[in-house]
C-alpha cells in the first residue's frame, strides 16, 4: 500500500519499484514533502520558472500547484516586491496549498483537483476596456494597499 497515493499494488520487487518510479508516485511525494515547505521559498522558486500559458489566459491551471510553469505573472522581481505581500493579497496560492496539505490529512486521494477558484472570463462581446472599474477582474499583482487609510 501506497500512503503517498492511497493505491493497492502486489507487495513485490518490481511492482513496488514500478510503482515508485512511476510519475504520479513521483508527483505526489513532491507534493507531500512541498506541503511542509515555506510558502514563501516556494514562491521564490516558482517565480524563476517560464509562465504558463494555460494559467495567464483563463486564470486557472488543471494541474495546480503540480504544473511545471510558473504561476506568478511574468517579470515579477521579488527583490522589489516584497513576497509576504504578494501572498497576502494573491491568497489563491496559499489556499490551493491548504486544500492539498488537509487533502493529504484527512486520507483523501490527492487524484482529485481542486475546484478552481476564480476563473475571470467575460462575456462575449464585452472588452476589459468597456468595463467600469467596479467590475474589473483584479490586477495579476493584487491592489496597492500600502497608502490606504487606516480605519479605527
Amino acid at each position: 500500500y501506497c500512503d503517498y497515493c492511497d493505491r493497492i499494488f502486489p507487495d513485490n520487487a518490481e511492482a513496488r519499484k514500478n510503482h515508485i518510479e512511476g510519475a504520479n508516485h513521483q508527483n505526489n511525494v513532491k507534493l507531500h514533502y512541498d506541503s511542509y515547505r515555506d510558502p514563501v521559498e516556494l514562491l521564490l522558486e516558482n517565480s524563476k520558472k517560464s509562465p504558463c500559458r494555460k494559467f495567464n489566459e483563463t486564470g486557472y491551471c488543471p494541474f495546480g500547484l503540480s504544473c511545471k510553469y510558473s504561476h506568478v505573472p511574468y517579470g515579477t522581481d521579488f527583490s522589489v516586491v516584497d513576497p509576504h505581500l504578494y501572498l497576502s493579497q494573491n491568497p489563491i496560492l496559499l489556499q490551493q496549498r491548504r486544500q492539498i496539505f488537509s487533502r493529504e490529512q484527512g486520507g483523501q486521494s490527492s487524484q482529485q483537483r481542486p475546484t478552481p477558484m476564480f476563473k475571470y472570463k467575460l462575456p462575449s462581446g464585452l472588452s476589459l476596456r468597456d468595463l467600469p472599474p467596479s467590475l474589473r477582474p483584479p490586477p495579476p499583482m493584487g491592489y496597492d494597499f500600502s497608502k490606504a487609510a487606516q480605519w479605527g
